[in-house]
């Protein structure tokens, strides 16, 4: 370009921005784009930075975790005028942070120091979101989703109680959806019932959120997230333009809910944003997997499955592996439940009806529920075997032939080590189902000889597979040993070639060009 006399214009600098954002991973990027970002600020400058050129930048630093570039930048952005920080600024800053929490962390941090530095981040998001909310009341700043859930995802990340409960008044007071649960540290929430946070990871100076009733009366923490109400005739801010929930925040809804634990308010809210007749938001793959975590929670396996068909099923959402795997844990968690167990015959079911492979780890929980179930009869051993027949023949072929993928490269394809290793405890544990149903008195003995044949083909295919791994892995070792050996033995080959010790195909190797 500058050969030609073509001189870069405000689109030349936004994609070199954005090229290096991509490229972020690699050494010198960040620097780089402060470099340019700097030259266009000269005095020189036939192209002036806008808000779209520092929104690249932020991006670059972003994404390189360079805090410190990023509020370098942020401290230069004007408060008035078409440079001034929007929407986007602010969420690239709060993602930023976010980000530095959950991957910024030096190597052996303590559980204190990382408490420490997250409680950090999360302040300087809440100092953030006042400038927000300012400039928003101002009608200087258009409020999004986006913005509102980084800083939703930012309070998720956090380490006190109070953090959790905030999302709940954030979504109230950008979104005018009202808060379904009453707020953590007040005399309403102690009077509802709701259940008492254990918060085992929690170090003991960030748990209690009711400092302000004790005898100093201090400030309540997360006043920053009440209810905007404007002074005058009207009660009601109705300038402001509120924010449209979808997806995002419902699944960022309902992971505040299961953080304080508040079960009723989840499905209050899970009916309120998803009737037709108020947000009618249509839940997802991601949101429908955070309300089976919720039901996990509650240990309501019976919900888990009404949720897979009435959602999964029903709506044709995408079914994965981790879908059935938090579902048959849910049905782990209720095992006192007298239906559990059926909950997780059904959800088995489903698994190989959607699946082109059985999971080993579903396969793995199923049979724990199995073996643990204190209300289990001789008929529900022999139904689940039942259930599990099927299982163990695909299970087999995962181990033998190998399993089907999916894709443009659709075909078959072998197991890798973790995941054999998974295929061949599930097999253990259903081998254990066996052996509890053989060794016990739950069904007459006229009834076992079909079980009892079942248990030895299996017993034998465990025993055989164990032994050619075990062979196949010596054999393995035993060729890299001898490979190592070898060229140990073997000299360098330039080392022979200044030796002259080359033979005479070996020289004509050397001599000849390295073909294009």
């Amino acid at each position: 370009m500058k050969k030609r006399a073509q001189f870069p214009d405000s689109y030349t600098y936004t994609l070199l921005l954005r090229g290096l954002a991509n490229n972020a991973n690699q050494s010198g990027a960040a620097a780089k784009a402060i470099a340019v970002y700097h030259s266009m600020s000269a005095p020189n400058s036939r192209v002036q930075p806008s808000i779209i050129h520092t929104n690249a930048v932020l991006q670059v630093l972003a994404r390189a975790l360079d805090m410190d570039g990023i509020w370098g930048v942020a401290a230069k952005i004007p408060e008035t005028g078409p440079g001034a920080a929007d929407g986007t600024t602010y969420t690239t800053i709060l993602n930023a942070i976010r980000q530095s929490i959950l991957q910024g962390s030096p190597k052996g941090e303590t559980e204190e120091a990382k408490a420490t530095r997250t409680e950090k981040g999360v302040v300087e998001g809440r100092r953030i979101w006042e400038d927000i909310i300012g400039k928003w009341k101002n009608a200087d700043i258009v409020m999004d989703e986006k913005l509102v859930c980084s800083m939703g995802r930012l309070l998720l990340t956090g380490v006190r109680p109070r953090d959790w409960d905030d999302v709940l008044s954030l979504v109230e007071q950008t979104m005018d959806i009202p808060r379904l649960v009453p707020r953590l540290g007040t005399l309403a929430h102690m009077e509802a019932g709701i259940p008492r946070l254990r918060l085992p990871n929690t170090p003991e100076q960030y748990r209690s959120d009711n400092d302000h009733l004790g005898p100093d009366k201090g400030p309540m923490r997360g006043g920053e997230f009440l209810p905007i109400i404007r002074q005058g005739r009207s009660a009601s801010p109705s300038s402001l333009t509120y924010v449209t929930p979808t997806n995002h925040t419902l699944t960022m809804v309902l992971e505040a809910c299961q953080k304080v634990i508040a079960k009723t308010a989840a499905d209050e809210y899970w009916n309120l944003l998803t009737d037709p007749g108020t947000y009618a938001i249509e839940p997802d793959t991601s949101t429908a997997h955070q309300r089976l975590r919720g039901f996990r929670q509650s240990r309501q396996s019976g919900e888990a499955v009404k949720l897979l068909q009435e959602a999964f099923i029903a709506q044709d959402l995408d079914m994965k592996p981790g879908t059935f795997r938090i579902a048959m844990s849910t049905c782990v968690r209720d095992k006192n439940n007298h239906n559990s167990l059926k909950n997780a015959n059904e959800i088995l079911r489903l698994m190989m009806e959607r699946l082109p492979d059985a999971d080993p780890k579903t396969v793995v929980s199923y049979a724990e529920l199995a073996l643990s179930f204190p209300l289990a009869t001789g008929e529900d051993f022999v139904g689940a075997l039942t259930y599990l027949q099927p299982v163990v023949k695909n299970l087999r072929l995962l181990l033998t032939v190998g399993g089907e993928k999916e894709g443009d490269d659709a075909g078959t394809v072998r197991l890798a080590n973790e995941e054999r290793q998974t295929a061949l405890l599930a097999l253990r544990k259903v081998y254990g189902v066996y052996d509890k149903l053989l060794l016990s008195n739950l069904i007459a003995e006229e009834r076992k000889p079909p079980f009892k044949r079942e248990h030895a083909r299996l017993a034998a295919f465990i025993q055989r597979l164990i032994f050619n791994d075990s062979k196949n892995a010596k054999t393995h070792s035993s060729e890299e040993e001898k490979n190592i050996e070898e060229a140990k033995k073997q000299k360098p080959r330039f080392a022979r070639v200044r030796k002259g010790e080359l033979g005479a195909g070996e020289k004509s190797r050397v001599s000849s060009p390295i073909p294009a």
